[in-house]
């Protein structure tokens, strides 16, 4: 991968469009625990997970800011082994929001990096790269990540990586639904369902919560990113990089905002947004 993408070319601006957040089998839709990744080949020499120095820097750990394109974000990706630690590049691309660059662990100790404290003079607990400034690591591809991952081109062509999508068993808005995990701000769930016409959507569960549901189901769509705040627990890390598999843009206020206008879906009545409260939809009698 070229040492210049993303920096070059007037900044490539169209790519530098706002991204709110990260990334990342099909499995069974119903599965709500961690998946494993699968062994991979061990290319490359470094610190591990399970060294003192490098604990806390678990999967999805923010790392810093690049002053170069400071809407690019850093996060922790692991190793299909489970023990070597990634710096994963979040790419600037708002149709995408979830693909990735693997850089060496030199790039968090580049002068124009600005470390998290817990990432600061941690270079060596990630897998170093080919040159100072942690450009590529050498001998990098896909397997490294294991199966959960799947190679896909950047916006403008270059090799990049996403999590796969996991969801191809939620088929409907009800019955098939599975829970991604809990908007921690007011202990609500967070849910993939179907929408036909639409497609997958993050739904937050407000049955419990929201006097308008008269015990009936009741929830609110959000914009997809919003499984990328750090407000938002989610039991299976890498739904953090699923963001692709749900339909609509990226919103504001960090997936808040609905991703649509209004519309009808059959078996649910459209509850407009009034006194405070948002636009829902909640089961018909």
């Amino acid at each position: 991968m070229q040492s210049n993408m993303y920096t070059n070319q007037p900044l490539r601006k169209v790519l530098y469009a706002v991204l709110a957040g990260l990334l990342f089998i099909p499995v069974s839709c119903h599965r709500q625990e961690i998946e494993s990744p699968a062994p991979a080949a061990n290319k490359q020499a470094g610190a591990k997970l399970s060294d003192a120095p490098c604990v806390a820097l678990t999967f999805g750990k923010e790392l810093g800011t690049w002053s170069t394109v400071p809407n690019s974000r850093f996060q922790v990706i692991i190793a299909a082994d489970g023990n070597r630690q990634l710096v994963g590049q979040i790419l600037p691309e708002a149709n995408f929001g979830s693909r990735f660059l693997i850089r060496g662990g030199q790039f968090i100790a580049r002068p124009d990096f600005t470390p998290k404290p817990e990432a600061a003079g941690k270079k060596d607990c990630f897998v170093q790269g080919s040159d100072g400034n942690g450009w590529s690591v050498p001998g990098f591809s896909v397997a490294d990540l294991g199966s959960n991952f799947e190679q896909v081109p950047a916006a403008d062509g270059s090799p990049a990586f996403r999590v796969k999508d996991r969801f191809q068993g939620v088929t409907d808005v009800y019955s098939s639904k599975t829970t991604l995990g809990t908007w921690t701000a007011n202990n609500t769930i967070l849910e993939a369902r179907r929408i036909a016409g639409v497609g997958l959507v993050v739904a937050q569960n407000i049955t419990l919560v929201d006097p308008r549901a008269q015990g009936r189901d009741m929830f609110i769509i959000r914009g997809r990113n919003i499984l990328q705040r750090e407000d938002v627990s989610l039991p299976n890390p890498l739904d953090r990089g699923r963001t692709e598999a749900f339909a609509g843009p990226q919103t504001g206020l960090n997936g808040l905002l609905p991703p649509f206008a209004s519309f009808t879906i059959p078996g649910y009545d459209l509850l407009p947004a009034s006194a405070g409260l948002d636009q829902a939809y909640r089961r018909s009698l």
